[in-house]
C-alpha cells in the first residue's frame, strides 16, 4: 500500500503541488470563457493565450534542458585544461554571489556558486598563479554593493592565497569584465602594449558562449572553462509539467541569446 501511495505522490505533485501550472490552468480557462465583444479585445484575447501557451511550453523542465543542450559549452575537464597550460590567471566572472545579501564572514551564494568552485580548484591544482575576481555590481539600488570583495573572500576559505586574488570590482557586465580584466593583464605584463598571457576564463556553461565571444573579441587567449550547468536528467512525470525552475532556466537561456543578439549588433562580440 505504501508503495501505492509513493506512486500517486510523485504523479500527482507536480499537479497541485505547483503554482505555475494551476495558475496556467485556470488562466486559460478564465480566457476562453471570457467573451471578446470588440475586434481589439479578440485580439488581447488571442495574444494573451499564445502567451500562456509559450509560458507553458517553457516551462517544461525538458524543453529548459533541450535549450540549454542547444545553447551551452560543454562542461569542462580538469585534467584537459591543466594539460593545455600553462596559464596567466585565471578569471572567474562575477554572478555566483548575492552582494547585497552578503556580509562578512557570512556569504550569500546562489546556483551559479559553481564558479567560484571550480576556479579554487584550479589554483589549488597549480594551473595558474593569480585568480582575478571580476564582478562589480549590477543593481540599480545598491551600486555600491560590489561582488569582487565577497569572492575574494570565498575563494580565500576555499585556499586561495589572499595575496593571489585580483579584486576587479569596477565590471557592470560581462563586456566590462573583459576590459577590466585585460586591462589589469595588460599592467601585469609590464607594457599597456604587451600581449596578456593565456588565462583560464570560468563562467557558467549556460554564460560560456557569449563570455567566450566577447573575451575573443577583446583580444584575450583563454581556455574556456565551463561550470554550472542547466542540462537535467529527463524525470517522469514531472517533466511533462510546468515547474517554476524549469521556467526560470529557459528564462536565462533566452536571456543568454537575447544578450547575444544585442552584443553582436554593437560590436562587443
Amino acid at each position: 500500500m505504501s508503495t501505492i501511495i509513493f506512486y500517486i505522490s510523485k504523479i500527482l505533485r507536480p499537479v497541485v503541488a505547483s503554482p505555475l501550472f494551476i495558475a496556467i490552468i485556470f488562466s486559460t480557462i478564465a480566457l476562453f470563457l471570457l467573451r471578446a465583444k470588440s475586434r481589439l479585445q479578440r485580439v488581447i484575447k488571442a495574444l494573451a493565450l499564445v502567451f500562456l501557451l509559450l509560458v507553458a511550453v517553457i516551462s517544461k523542465p525538458f524543453v529548459a534542458t533541450g535549450l540549454a543542450r542547444l545553447w551551452e559549452y560543454p562542461r569542462s575537464d580538469l585534467d584537459d585544461c591543466l594539460s593545455k597550460g600553462p596559464y596567466a590567471a585565471i578569471v572567474v566572472l562575477g554572478g555566483s554571489l548575492d552582494p547585497v545579501a552578503s556580509k562578512p564572514g557570512a556569504i550569500e551564494g546562489n546556483d551559479s556558486f559553481e564558479r567560484l568552485v571550480a576556479a579554487a580548484e584550479l589554483y589549488r591544482k597549480g594551473a595558474a598563479p593569480i585568480v582575478i575576481a571580476s564582478g562589480g555590481t549590477g543593481s540599480l539600488s545598491y551600486a555600491d554593493r560590489r561582488e569582487a570583495p565577497f569572492m575574494a573572500e570565498f575563494l580565500e576559505l576555499m585556499g586561495v592565497r589572499r595575496n593571489a586574488v585580483v579584486i576587479e570590482d569596477k565590471s557592470r557586465n560581462t563586456f566590462e569584465n573583459a576590459v577590466y580584466s585585460k586591462a589589469y593583464l595588460e599592467k601585469r605584463e609590464g607594457s599597456g602594449n604587451a600581449k596578456p598571457g593565456r588565462i583560464i576564463l570560468v563562467t557558467s556553461a549556460w554564460h560560456q558562449r557569449r563570455a567566450s565571444a566577447i573575451f575573443r573579441k577583446a583580444g584575450i587567449d583563454f581556455y574556456p572553462y565551463s561550470v554550472d550547468s542547466l542540462v537535467a536528467p529527463f524525470m517522469l512525470p514531472s517533466d511533462l509539467f510546468p515547474d517554476a525552475w524549469a521556467l526560470t532556466r529557459s528564462t536565462r537561456i533566452l536571456i543568454e541569446m537575447a544578450g547575444f543578439v544585442a552584443y553582436r549588433i554593437m560590436g562587443r562580440l
